[in-house]
């Protein structure tokens, strides 16, 4: 009988260890911290005066805002946040759900937009 008590442990502990270990791979391979999650062209709108802009991240975290490059650093990434900031100083936050960039900060405007992914088929960002 503790033959068998014993072999019911090892193999429950055994279950447990390499459940645990393919979670955590899972929870690894969905972060969001890779750079390429937050690539994309963006598109918002300013709530002031209705003008739609585009937001281009490149892979290598180049940012252009309708056509024109932005001097930045990258100041923070984490699964939810990109964080800039411009040659004057200002951060420029860039927040995320699990699927993709959600909203834009600009400290310089004290203003979030709200991002979606640019439509192809839609007119070009006024400048």
């Amino acid at each position: 009988m503790k033959g068998r008590e014993l072999a019911l442990f090892g193999i429950s502990l055994l279950a447990g260890l390499t459940s645990g270990f393919s979670l955590r791979k899972k929870q690894h391979d969905e972060s969001n911290e890779s750079p390429l999650f937050y690539a994309g062209t963006w598109q918002f709108v300013d709530p002031y005066n209705q003008r739609r802009h585009q937001l281009e991240i490149s892979p290598n975290l180049d940012v252009h805002i309708d056509g024109r490059s932005l001097e930045v650093n990258v100041k923070g990434l984490d699964d939810h946040k990109l964080t800039f900031q411009d040659k004057f100083g200002y951060h420029l936050v860039i927040r995320a759900n699990e699927q993709r960039p959600i909203s834009f900060f600009d400290e310089a405007d004290d203003c979030t937009y709200t991002v979606h992914p640019v439509d192809n088929s839609s007119s070009a960002p006024a400048h």
